[in-house]
């Protein structure tokens, strides 16, 4: 993928987006097509030739090797703090991360142990390819997350993350729901199909 997307090249993207998730005619944003999974937005990447991405949130790495394995040429930043948290101890934390280490040891990934606001001031503007944002769940942060991680995102890149949903403590619905709103997207995603979605978009400036 060019780096120096138009937006007039927009449609074109579009229309990819909507052959992979299967959007069908008449649908209403969020659309939320026939083949809208999370493992379909880790092949779209691929497809549409992403290669440099970051994961808000990593855990155990689980999600980072399915995107690692979708894409061989992608380049990953990898950021969690692994800080304890709730039921969380340091110990379980750290575990989680020397998991996550391991798991991805064979792709090209940057572990980042930051975290999310701080390890975003390393990187530039307009230089990620996609963002897939999966950190604090609370309205605060996840908001403060979508309005910092978009602006590293190119245009003709994708801004994505997961948890579209009501689980507990998540402020991710109400988030997106503002951000989506107070910036004027009219055309965005949501994998519906998952038992947790996802919900993304294309960059337009």
């Amino acid at each position: 993928m060019a780096e120096d997307t138009r937006v007039d090249d927009m449609p074109s993207l579009e229309r990819i987006v909507w052959h992979k998730l299967r959007v069908k005619r008449g649908d209403k944003a969020p659309y939320c097509g026939f083949g809208a999974t999370r493992d379909a937005l880790a092949e779209l990447f691929a497809e549409l030739g992403y290669t440099l991405g970051a994961e808000i949130g990593v855990c155990r790495g689980h999600y980072s090797e399915t995107l690692c394995k979708k894409n061989p040429r992608l380049k990953l930043l990898c950021v969690d703090p692994w800080a304890p948290y709730a039921l969380r101890t340091e110990q379980v934390q750290q575990a989680h991360c020397d998991e996550a280490t391991a798991r991805l040891a064979k792709y090209d990934v940057t572990i980042i142990k930051k975290a999310s606001m701080e390890a975003v001031k390393d990187v530039a503007d307009g230089s990620l390819d996609f963002v897939y944002i999966d950190a604090d769940h609370l309205f605060e942060s996840v908001i403060l997350d979508i309005i910092h991680w978009s602006r590293k995102v190119r245009v003709g890149g994708i801004v994505s993350g997961h948890d579209y949903c009501c689980d507990y403590q998540s402020g991710v619905m109400a988030a997106v729901d503002a951000y989506v709103k107070g910036t004027g997207i009219q055309t965005w995603y949501v994998t519906i199909h998952d038992h947790s979605p996802s919900w993304l978009w294309l960059k337009r400036r």
